[in-house]
């Protein structure tokens, strides 16, 4: 494979992302190959990294984001601490979760219960939020969001290795019910 050319390493992602369907509409006998390699791409997920991303983001956020979003709001009222840091961290979860429904809606099964296991090892990780953090103002989030996964599993068809995160995810036992299997 040839290496890249430095006008190529100095591109954006968007730059890129339309520098790909150019390249596609120019030339449309490599849509098949392109095609094959994100399919790959997308069908790779790695719980691991998945957690420490949520985990990371959702933990070390800097928490002078709340001053803005905390107390008399303009035009809305007042505002709460856990409200405001709620909102600011379910901004952060989004990102995870649209890549949860992303997966299921191209019909990566497989792929989106290891983004889901990923999210919810990375929750179950933020439980004890520490001082000093959102998580701090939102103590509840971590097992709010946790069952917002299963809910969205059970929505998307993912199913969910029930047995498993029961075993991992200590004190979240509850939120899988009785039956033991999201779908």
């Amino acid at each position: 494979m040839p290496a890249r050319t430095p006008a190529l390493n100095a591109l954006t992602a968007t730059e890129k992302g339309e520098l790909l369907d150019a390249l596609l509409t120019a030339r449309p006998d490599l849509r098949g190959q392109a095609e094959e390699l994100a399919t790959r791409r997308l069908s790779t997920v790695d719980p691991i990294g998945v957690a420490d991303g949520v985990e990371s983001t959702l933990r070390f956020v800097a928490i002078d984001g709340l001053n803005d979003r905390a107390g008399y709001q303009p035009g809305i009222g007042y505002v709460h601490p856990v409200e405001a840091a709620a909102e600011i961290l379910d901004e952060l979860l989004q990102p995870f979760l649209d890549d949860l429904q992303r997966h299921a809606r191209l019909g990566m099964t497989a792929a989106a219960t290891e983004m889901a296991v990923g999210i919810m090892h990375g929750l179950h990780r933020c439980r004890d939020g520490g001082s000093e953090s959102l998580l701090e103002y939102s103590p509840d989030f971590a097992d709010e969001r946790a069952a917002e996964v299963i809910r969205r599993c059970r929505a998307l068809a993912v199913d969910l290795p029930v047995d498993d995160l029961v075993d991992a995810l200590t004190g979240w036992e509850t939120l899988f019910g009785d039956g033991r299997s999201t779908s």
